[in-house]
This record gives C-alpha cells, sequence and structure tokens, in this order.
C-alpha cells in the first residue's frame, strides 16, 4: 500500500511539475515525435458536425473545426493534417490502435474501459431517439419504446445500446450509422437512439421527415472526448492543455467559434458551453506563437 501511494504521489508531481513545457510533452509524445503531418480520424457524412462534400472533397461541421485547432495548437497547419476517414465505435478505436491515426475526434464516449486514451471533454451530450414525422406509431415515452411492436435501431458497442438495453427497450444492432438511417426512411426501424448532435446533425438536413422526441434515455449526459493512442499520455496532456486554454483564455474561445457556425444553430442553447477539461497539466513556456499563422 505504501508503494502505491509512493507511485500515486510521483504521478501527481509529474502532472504539476513546473518544468514541464510543451515542448517537452511533443518530444515525450511516440506519436507526435519527429511528426511533420498529423493523422486525424474525422468522420465525413453528419452536416454540421462532421462532413465531407463528395463533390469538392471539402470538410466541415463542428468536429472538423475542433481538430483543426487542436492541430494547429499542436503545431500542425492545415496544410499538414491527413485526414483519416473513420465510421463505426470499433472502427474509431481500431485506426489508433493499428496506428493508422494519430489522433480521433469523432463522438467518442470517454469511457474507462476502452483501448485508447482520452483528452477532454470537448463536450457533453445526452441520449437522444429520432423517429419518423410520418410515422404511424405513436411515441412519446420510453415505455412507448418498449412496445414489443416497436424496433430501436442504434449502432453495436455505442453508449446509447447500453443506455436502451438497461431500460428494457427492443433493439436492432448495426455496424454502421447509415443502416440506421436508411431503415427509418424504409420504414424497418420505428426509432434510431444516438447522440443528440449525431441525430441533429439528421434532422438539420432532414426536417421534414424527422424529428427528435423530447426524453430522457440515459441517467447521465456523455462526455465526449478525443481519443488518443494508449499510453500516450504526452499527448493526452499536450490536448488537454489546449482544451483547458481555450476555456479560460480569451473568449469568443476556437471551441465557442466553431460551435456558433457549425451544429450550434441546430442544439438547444443549454448545450453552447464547453465542459470542464479532466486534469489538464500546468506548463510554463506555452507562447502562443506556436500556433501557424
Amino acid at each position: 500500500m505504501v508503494f502505491l501511494a509512493l507511485g500515486g504521489v510521483a504521478a501527481c508531481v509529474e502532472q504539476n511539475d513546473p518544468k514541464r513545457t510543451v515542448e517537452s510533452l511533443r518530444e515525450k509524445s511516440p506519436t507526435l515525435r519527429d511528426k511533420v503531418r498529423l493523422r486525424v480520424g474525422v468522420r465525413e457524412t453528419l452536416p454540421y458536425l462532421s462532413f465531407r462534400d463528395p463533390n469538392t472533397g471539402v470538410r466541415s461541421g463542428f468536429e472538423i473545426e475542433i481538430a483543426k485547432a487542436l492541430a494547429a495548437d499542436l503545431g500542425f497547419s492545415e496544410e499538414r493534417i491527413d485526414w483519416v476517414t473513420v465510421t463505426n465505435v470499433q472502427n474509431r478505436m481500431h485506426v489508433l490502435q493499428a496506428n493508422q491515426a494519430d489522433m480521433v475526434v469523432a463522438s467518442l464516449t470517454m469511457l474507462a474501459d476502452r483501448p485508447v486514451d482520452f483528452a477532454g471533454p470537448y463536450q457533453l451530450v445526452p441520449q437522444a431517439v429520432m423517429v419518423n414525422k410520418q410515422h404511424t406509431k405513436r411515441i412519446d415515452t420510453v415505455t412507448d419504446l418498449r412496445a414489443p411492436d416497436i424496433i430501436v435501431c442504434t449502432g453495436i458497442g455505442s453508449t446509447s445500446s447500453q443506455a436502451l438495453e438497461a431500460k428494457g427497450i427492443r433493439l436492432e444492432l448495426v455496424n454502421d450509422r447509415e443502416q440506421c438511417i436508411e431503415g427509418m426512411k424504409s420504414g424497418r426501424y420505428d426509432a434510431f437512439s444516438s447522440d443528440l448532435p449525431i441525430l441533429a446533425s439528421i434532422v438539420a438536413t432532414n426536417a421534414n421527415r424527422f424529428e427528435i422526441l423530447s426524453l430522457i434515455v440515459a441517467d447521465a449526459e456523455e462526455r465526449i472526448g478525443v481519443a488518443v493512442p494508449k499510453g500516450d499520455t504526452a499527448l493526452r496532456d499536450l490536448i488537454a492543455y489546449f482544451l483547458n486554454r481555450w476555456l479560460h483564455g480569451p473568449q469568443p474561445s476556437p471551441w465557442l467559434l466553431a460551435y456558433d457556425r457549425t451544429i450550434g444553430p441546430y442544439l438547444d442553447a443549454r448545450f453552447r458551453s464547453q465542459p470542464l477539461v479532466d486534469n489538464p497539466p500546468q506548463l510554463v513556456d506555452y507562447d502562443s506563437k506556436v500556433r501557424p499563422q
């Protein structure tokens, strides 16, 4: 027990070591060391959240803007970002495990048992449920979702699936969110559950077809974070440091600017605030010139 206590003290001292700098963490990070380009995992089918225009190839959305701003603070201009397209929950973590990406900004909930590390959160969001406006079955409550003839679609391994299963709701689990959307359009599914910003993205471009219900699906909001390779505490700390600077620095921050010009107008005003960051380190020599001009 004494050994463990001493280990904890050592970790605390390192976390607040006044000699630690942005540059020393960059050198310590096995992911960033000697890198001239940064590989960032993002999705590409969610307008206003994380989208790639199929005609121009231009990427846009809240998570794209967050990724660009973090990359800039890490010393990588937009021209030195290699975008890595990710899809389902498993794929978002696999690209880090397989060394195909250096960080992932793609609505991953910060869970301790996942095989990646997290910095953040950069967003707190509830689980929500979307239905078809023209659906003949009336769905207003969690009890309605439990009806034996109601089928709710959600992703395999998602936090939505865990929350809904805990409430005794019948689910059909799929590998890709697009299957849920197509199933909603065809009438195969009665509802689709996911993080609120994901559903807001879908409704923003399908307002005449879909709507989001006012239901409390999970007992707590999801803590969405930036995923990095397991064990790279230096990179985790760097991202946490920059997210914390945004929160406490001059306003409007990169977070608020990104939110207001992307997904913000499609969400309730109560989500217009950057959450507190877990364990941000204190570093001594950050210079704004680190951000590429």
